[in-house]
């Protein structure tokens, strides 16, 4: 995918709360384990591959084959 530009690490996913949420550094970094987390358990129950910023620093979920497949199924 020609738009991602950088994975999300739990730093990255930090940072992007301060700035779009205006948390301080504590309560971003607690609520960027959160966010890790719960995409973690996304990607353990085959719904999306990874997580990452794409070019206009959003941060976006690359959902899995099977999920495009059933949302494909759907329409």
């Amino acid at each position: 995918m020609s738009n991602i530009i950088e994975s999300a690490t739990i730093e990255d996913v930090a940072l992007y709360l301060q700035r779009e949420e205006g948390l301080d550094a504590s309560s971003a970094r607690t609520q960027a384990q959160v966010v890790i987390d719960s995409f973690t358990d996304m990607q353990d129950k085959g719904l999306i591959k990874g997580w990452y910023f794409d070019e206009q620093s959003h941060l976006e979920l690359l959902p899995s084959d099977n999920a495009l497949k059933i949302i494909a199924n759907q329409k």
